[in-house]
C-alpha cells in the first residue's frame, strides 16, 4: 500500500479507466474522475464507483488549468476511443506541470507518441494480453505482471475453479479481494477486453486484474486452495 493518501486524477471512464479511478478510491486515496461524456460520469456517479467525477473536455488546457492540477501527486489518461483525444490530454497535462502522467496506449504508435510528449509511464493492456498468450505457447514464462506504479499492479492470474460457472456479477472478486477484471483469455486464443458484468467464467480462464501487489498475491493464494 501507498505509505500515504494521495491525490489522483483520472481522464476517460470507460471500463478501464473506471476500473482505475475504482481501485485507487476503494484504497482510500482520493480521485477526481473526468469524461467528456456526461452518461460516462453520471454512470460511475450512479454506480457508487467513486465519490467525485465530473464532465470536462480534456483537450480544453484552460478547462484542465482550473481544477487546481497541483494538487494531483499523479494523472492517469484511460482514453481509448481517440487517439488525438489521449495525445491532447496528455500534451495539456505535462504543459500545466503535473507531477507524473501514466498513460494507456492502444499501439506502439500511440505509446510512441505519449513518450515523445513526457508521458512517465505507458501502459498497452490489450497488447500485454495477447503477448501472454504468445510467451505460453513457446513455452516461455507468461505475463505474471507488470506495474503502473510501485504500489499498483496489472497481472494474469488463473481463475479458481470456485469461481468456473459464475458471471463476473456474481463474483466477489472486486468486493472481497479489491481488484478489476481488465480482459480475459480463454483456451483457443480467445480475449474478452473489458468484459461486461455478465460475462461468463469458464474452466482455464486466465483474468487480467487491476489491483494492489498484496490483493494480487492474496487472489492468487486462492488457486492452489
Amino acid at each position: 500500500m501507498l505509505d500515504r493518501k494521495q491525490n489522483f486524477l483520472v481522464i476517460g471512464l470507460g471500463r478501464f479507466g473506471s476500473n482505475v479511478a475504482q481501485v485507487l478510491y476503494e484504497n482510500g486515496h482520493d480521485v477526481l474522475a473526468i469524461d467528456s461524456s456526461a452518461n460516462h460520469v453520471q454512470s460511475v456517479i450512479d454506480k457508487k464507483i467513486i465519490a467525485d467525477a465530473m464532465q470536462l473536455d480534456c483537450t480544453d488546457a484552460n478547462a484542465l488549468s482550473k481544477l487546481g492540477l497541483e494538487q494531483f501527486d499523479a494523472a492517469i489518461v484511460a482514453i481509448g476511443s481517440s487517439v488525438e483525444g489521449s495525445v491532447l490530454a496528455a500534451a495539456n497535462l505535462k504543459e500545466l506541470g503535473v507531477n507524473k502522467i501514466l498513460a494507456k496506449a492502444s499501439d506502439h504508435l500511440h505509446g510512441k507518441i505519449l513518450e515523445k510528449i513526457g508521458v512517465d509511464t505507458v501502459v498497452y493492456p490489450e497488447a500485454e494480453t495477447g503477448r501472454s498468450l504468445a510467451r505460453q505457447l513457446l513455452g516461455l514464462n507468461f505475463l505474471e505482471e507488470f506495474a503502473l506504479n510501485e504500489n499498483f499492479s496489472i497481472a494474469e492470474v488463473a481463475l479458481p475453479k470456485e469461481y468456473e460457472g459464475q458471471t463476473i456479477a456474481d463474483t466477489d472478486i472486486r468486493s472481497a479481494h479489491h481488484l478489476n477484471i481488465l480482459a480475459i483469455r480463454r483456451s483457443g486464443g480467445h480475449f474478452s477486453v473489458s468484459p461486461s458484468p455478465g460475462t461468463s467464467l469458464q474452466k482455464d480462464d486466465y483474468l487480467l486484474v487491476i489491483g494492489t501487489g498484496e490483493d494480487i498475491g492474496n487472489f492468487r493464494s486462492r488457486i492452489d486452495a
